[in-house]
């Protein structure tokens, strides 16, 4: 069947499209303080100004607030489904830029950015939620395309601010968000929820709806279903004491694994230059190039790079190994940041330098294989790893991970730019990535074109069962 004809693919790529649109108001809100710092710290602003160590702490305050949104969003997901974590998450993100517009005051734009990031959760929720929906072998390219739409919404930050205000860009950044919301009124709700909380019924109606009915779906559906009813059988003779049953829920083999997997993935994530360069990256570039004017468009030049980069991570995602993407991308992310860090030390040190422009080329191009190998492979893995039975409190858990990084990556980088400059920032996240490396070269498993519960068992050590026991439910 052609994907023109493909009616499940065109269904599955609603909720893509919801997803997408709000990923490009993810990409205007994490590189909002790009707009934002040059005109709040300049003494010759017309609006307000703050010191640079509250603008820090205004950027960094997005990610402590996150922490708090880790521990409502993902367990309202888990209670409540997932259209109502993308509303919730499209509501608050929506809210912050409206505040922003009217902002008159620091203490505005505090209020802003922390309850902006409260939804902060959402860049993991929305690639475990896509993975949700979508079949095996497009996962990879579906989130690898909402990767994508987060590094438009970027481009279009950084270009509307050669010729708008952050007021201007604030307002435009609210409608992704509106149109985000109204689209996800169309959804049907997941089958993975909704066999989790038992309805199975409606699992039957929106797995068919979404996958289609064939004697292969019809498999998978029923192997979700048993997992599920085996999962509520037995939690029904354990204890009541939720407390209890939370702390059992850590120790379990299968959630550490997990957990350590998303992690060290969100470290890599971080250091390897995902968020702090989307904030800070035109002053990382005006300290190499001594030009604001060629930091911008150098920037602007960045953003256009991570589009490229992320369409064609599309077919590498399809077409190659997780493991091999992750570790050939992040090897080579590595030795480019020790390259920039080399080149600025003989440049600062010993006064020596090889062509003027090499060091913002290596930049360019470490943002280029970033964002084509290792950012969208891990955000893949994320969305595929944790087990159903605990994407509420792996959400929650790893989540809190995310936004500690998170807000220590925006606070400390412009402290680490100011006291160890670029050779001392770059060396230190680039130990960061190659540590992380090593670690998952031993405890990652391969994901690529398993189904959700295949990699579920895998994490849990179980052997695939080739059959599904007669006296389990059947499907009519």
């Amino acid at each position: 069947m052609s994907c023109v004809k493909d009616i499940f693919l065109w269904r599955q790529s609603l909720v893509l499209l919801s997803d997408c649109i709000h990923s490009v108001g993810t990409g205007l809100m994490l590189s909002f303080p790009a707009v934002l710092n040059p005109s709040i710290l300049s003494p010759k602003s017309s609006e307000f100004t703050v010191t640079p160590d509250e603008a820090s702490w205004i950027a960094a305050s997005h990610g402590f607030a996150g922490v708090f949104g880790f521990c409502i969003i993902p367990p309202l997901m888990q209670i409540f489904g997932r259209k109502f974590a993308f509303f919730c998450m499209n509501i608050l993100v929506g809210v912050g830029f409206l505040i922003f517009y009217l902002a008159n005051s620091a203490a505005a734009l505090y209020a802003a950015r922390i309850i902006q990031g409260l939804a902060l959760c959402g860049v993991y929720i929305t690639a475990i939620v896509l993975a949700e929906y979508c079949h095996p072998k497009r996962r990879g390219m579906f989130i690898t395309i909402k990767k994508a739409s987060v590094a438009i919404g970027s481009l279009m930050c950084h270009a509307l601010a050669l010729y708008w205000t952050w007021r201007q860009i604030a307002l435009i950044a609210i409608f992704p968000h509106i149109a985000s919301f109204i689209v996800t009124c169309l959804w049907h709700e997941s089958p993975a929820f909704l066999a989790m909380k038992g309805r199975y019924d409606k699992c039957d109606e929106a797995y068919i709806y979404l996958h289609g009915d064939t004697p292969k779906n019809r498999k998978d559906l029923e192997e979700l279903i048993t997992a599920q009813q085996e999962r509520r059988q037995k939690s029904k003779h354990e204890k009541k004491d939720r407390l209890l049953v939370f702390l059992k829920q850590l120790l379990q083999k299968d959630f550490l694994r997990s957990f350590t997997i998303v992690s060290i993935l969100t470290m890599i994530i971080d250091a390897c230059g995902r968020y702090y360069m989307l904030a800070y990256i035109v002053e990382i570039l005006v300290e190499i190039t001594g030009d604001k004017s060629v930091a911008v468009y150098c920037t602007v030049g960045s953003d256009v790079l991570t589009i490229i980069a992320l369409s064609m991570s599309c077919f590498i995602i399809r077409s190659f190994k997780r493991r091999t993407i992750l570790f050939t991308a992040g090897t080579l992310s590595v030795l480019l940041m020790f390259s920039t860090s080399l080149l600025t030390f003989l440049k600062t040190g010993y006064g020596i330098s090889i062509l003027s422009w090499l060091t913002p080329v290596i930049i360019l191009l470490n943002v280029f294989i970033v964002n084509a190998g290792v950012v969208p492979v891990c955000f893949t893995i994320i969305g595929e790893i944790l087990p159903l039975e605990h994407k509420g409190i792996g959400a929650c858990t790893t989540g809190i991970v995310f936004t500690i990084l998170y807000a220590l990556v925006m606070k400390l980088t412009p402290m680490m730019m100011e006291k160890t400059g670029i050779v001392g920032t770059f060396s230190i996240y680039g130990v960061c990535v190659l540590v992380g490396l090593v670690t998952l070269y031993f405890v990652l498993n391969e994901t690529k074109d398993k189904t959700l519960l295949e990699i579920e068992n895998e994490i849990k050590g179980n052997k695939k069962e080739s059959a599904i026991p007669n006296n389990k439910r059947l499907l009519s």
